[in-house]
Parts: structure tokens; C-alpha cells; sequence
């Protein structure tokens, strides 16, 4: 039970922290630049409104899962476009070779997340959702606030670069402590 919530709130982390990390169209994030509480809302609520494919105000499962299906596919067009070196709409298998011998023989994170499954490690019970199995835009921002204030050690509402630092070092050792030896 320890490991899973452990993944879960480590998959939390993630939703805020891709949340926090969206550019705009076109552009890259400055991952230095500060973050204040209302820019945190804000992406937050532009993330929602993405992951609520059918704008009913809640974020399912299901929404889930299609997201993740989505996902996965495009990540296996984007490899399979990388493996067909002269884009003929086949892999060769010296285009394979190829392949492999750039990553040194070795299997890439492609590699990891497929041993994974199909669902990953952060969406096992969807314990993200709760026990009444959806979450609404409010509960995903009181989240992300509640850890954009741990991480705020100031409390000035406007998060650093080293404040982030050191909140990801507490979290790391937090985790370390509970690792079982």
C-alpha cells in the first residue's frame, strides 16, 4: 500500500509538474523561470480543460486511458518515424540495425515503459481519482497549490528554480527513507 501511494502521488507530481513545464505554441519552457500561485492556476486550468475530453467538468478514468491509447500511439509513430530512415513507410533491417547500433546495443526508454504495460506504474487503481472515481478542475488545483506551498519555502507565492530544487532533494530523500533495503 506504501508503494502505491508513493506512485501516486509520484504520478500527481508529474500532471503538475508537465503542468507547470506546457509552453505556448512554438515555444520552449524556461525551466529557471519563476512560477507564481496564479500561473500555477492557470496552466492547471488549461491542462484540465485538455484532459476533460468531454467537458463535463470531471477527469475519469476512461479520459485517462484514451489520453494514455493517445499517447502511446503517437510515441510509436514518432519511433517508427525515427527507425524508417528514408521514410519509405518500412523498417529494414538495416534501418534496425542502424538503429540499435546508435543506441550502443542497448534498449532505450521505449524499452522500459513497454515491460511497464500498457497502464504504467502511476495509474494501478487509479488512486489519483479517489474514491468517488473522477476529479474535478478544483480538486486538481487545491492539489497542485498544496504542493506548489511546500515547495514555496518562503512563502513569498512565487516559486524559484532552487526552491524547486530543494522540494524535488526533500522529496528524493523522503522516498530513499521509505525504500524498503
Amino acid at each position: 500500500m506504501t508503494k502505491f501511494t508513493i506512485l501516486s502521488g509520484a504520478a500527481l507530481l508529474t500532471v503538475a509538474g508537465v503542468a507547470l513545464a506546457q509552453p505556448g505554441p512554438g515555444e520552449r519552457p524556461d525551466r529557471n523561470a519563476d512560477v507564481t500561485r496564479q500561473q500555477v492556476i492557470d496552466r492547471v486550468d488549461e491542462r484540465f480543460a485538455r484532459m476533460d475530453a468531454n467537458h463535463d467538468g470531471r477527469f475519469t478514468p476512461e479520459e485517462a486511458r484514451a489520453m494514455g491509447e493517445q499517447r502511446r500511439g503517437e510515441m510509436r509513430q514518432h519511433m517508427f518515424d525515427r527507425l524508417d530512415a528514408n521514410h519509405d513507410g518500412n523498417i529494414s533491417r538495416d534501418e534496425f540495425a542502424q538503429a540499435h547500433a546508435m543506441r550502443g546495443g542497448r534498449g532505450g526508454p521505449h524499452r522500459r515503459m513497454m515491460r511497464m504495460g500498457p497502464r504504467g506504474p502511476g495509474m494501478r487503481g487509479h488512486g489519483m481519482f479517489g474514491e468517488q472515481g473522477f476529479m474535478t478542475r478544483e480538486q486538481m488545483r487545491e492539489r497542485a497549490l498544496a504542493r506548489f506551498d511546500r515547495a514555496d519555502l518562503n512563502h513569498d507565492g512565487t516559486l524559484t528554480a532552487a526552491e524547486r530544487q530543494q522540494a524535488r532533494d526533500q522529496m528524493r530523500a523522503r522516498f530513499e527513507e521509505r525504500r524498503p533495503n
